[in-house]
């Protein structure tokens, strides 16, 4: 059951660099002058899957610390950083919905929700590193 956890959250990082890929090729066209088409279907599709698993992921990884180890927070930063990662992904989420829902030329909300989810990439990496130690520590 402890697995459930790193196997979601390494899949959900797998599927947000998926989704960041598509959102390079929109910077690239928005910012670069590049003439390329926006696969915007599959970015919305990946990234909207990538975000709950993230965010699902963190609550269910606080729950599984709390019934394996009687502690949520006995993983350090490693848990604090995902608790922060909730937030950000609702953040992501609910700026991608208006953007897909309300299509219309803006500047500010796609820069949001495109920091936002860079943000989002890095720190799942970190989780990465952690949770590897994380790993070593506490299931192997």
């Amino acid at each position: 059951m402890v697995w459930i956890h790193p196997v979601l959250q390494f899949v959900a990082t797998l599927i947000g660099l998926y989704a960041m890929y598509f959102g390079w090729i929109r910077f690239q066209a928005s910012h670069m002058g590049r003439k390329v088409v926006f696969p915007w279907k599959p970015h919305v599709k990946w990234g909207t899957v990538a975000l709950g698993v993230w965010a699902a992921g963190s609550l269910l990884g606080l729950a599984v610390a709390r019934l394996a180890w009687s502690s949520m927070f006995i993983t350090g930063a490693h848990a604090w950083v995902g608790l922060l990662m909730v937030p950000l992904c609702a953040v992501g989420y609910f700026t991608g919905q208006r953007m897909d829902v309300v299509k219309k030329r803006r500047k500010l909300l796609p820069l949001v929700h495109g920091v936002n989810n860079l943000l989002l990439v890095l720190l799942a990496l970190w989780q990465l590193w952690t949770g590897i130690g994380v790993v070593r520590i506490y299931l192997l």
